[in-house]
């Protein structure tokens, strides 16, 4: 079986704890995406579409630092 060559930068637990962050970011960008604003005082300071991004890249980067327990 060949190797993927990634290596591991944080240990394990911070990758479990990234990839719940990631998690709980693309679920407020789904939630807040469904929402229609109707007053402009009411817009947030990030767009959903950006947590969506952002907590897809900490899932993925969470899942590869949680890639040594599957040994």
């Amino acid at each position: 079986m060949k190797s993927l060559n990634i290596d591991i930068i944080f240990p394990w637990e911070v990758g479990l704890i990234l990839a719940i962050i990631g998690l709980i970011l693309i679920i407020t960008g789904v939630r807040q995406s469904k929402n229609n604003i109707d007053d402009l005082d009411k817009i947030t300071l990030t767009k959903p579409t950006t947590k969506i991004f952002f907590g897809g890249i900490a899932v993925i980067f969470g899942a590869i630092q949680l890639l040594p327990l599957l040994k």
